[in-house]
């Protein structure tokens, strides 16, 4: 059996949770405390961070690199929700497009994230020229997605990776509150399509 070690609010190992429960996969979960994870964690994920997916021999890190393994080697797996999660992290005919995507959600999350851990620091953001250029960063990556993001979702008919990630993210944002957020029309309405979707009410953050 697959063994996760994740954190209940990180929003990077709730991907993968997502995903684990759209396809159905038994796993063991593995809560662990990062900063006080011991040299055995660091031997599986040299970056000591979360999540890490061990299956069998393999050990794995980074949250899109998990999502792409799982999708990659359980093809056939669960797939019961509607609209069916997609079967690939891109689309063949759209590959560099829906990797930006990808890619500037991840700046989001990397750089909320930032600034949700140096603020816990007691560094505020007006104090330092380099987290007022995250919150900017933000801005930009999140203005950008909502002019691309249509109606129905990065890909119609499919719950895409783009939609996952992106969802995960807002509601993270939202949750930490990094920084202050005007409301965004369409991913405030992604969110809402997405949101009571059993996979992500399952992995739902405690608090």
């Amino acid at each position: 059996m697959m063994k996760l070690y994740f954190g209940p609010n990180s929003p990077y190992a709730r991907k993968v949770r997502v995903v684990l429960a759209e396809k159905g996969l038994p796993f063991e979960p593995a809560v662990i405390d990062v900063a006080a994870a011991g040299p055995e964690y660091a031997r599986l994920n040299p970056n000591l961070r979360v999540p890490c997916l061990v299956d069998g021999e393999r050990a794995l890190f980074e949250s899109n690199l998990i999502v792409d393994y799982l999708l990659q080697t359980y093809p056939d797996a669960g797939g019961a929700g509607q609209p069916p999660l997609a079967k690939a992290m891109t689309r063949p005919a759209h590959h560099w497009e829906d990797a930006l995507i990808l890619s500037a959600i991840e700046t989001v999350l990397d750089s909320g994230l930032n600034l949700f851990q140096i603020a816990r620091s007691g560094v505020a953001a007006a104090q330092s020229s380099y987290l007022q250029r995250e919150q900017k960063r933000i801005h930009s990556n999140l203005d950008w997605l909502e002019a691309r993001l249509p109606p129905e979702g990065f890909v119609p008919g499919t719950f895409s990776i783009q939609d996952l990630n992106l969802t995960i993210a807002w509601i993270w944002l939202n949750f930490r509150k990094p920084l202050p957020l005007q409301p965004r029309p369409k991913l405030d309405a992604l969110v809402a399509r997405y949101e009571r979707r059993p996979s992500l009410q399952s992995t739902h953050p405690p608090g």
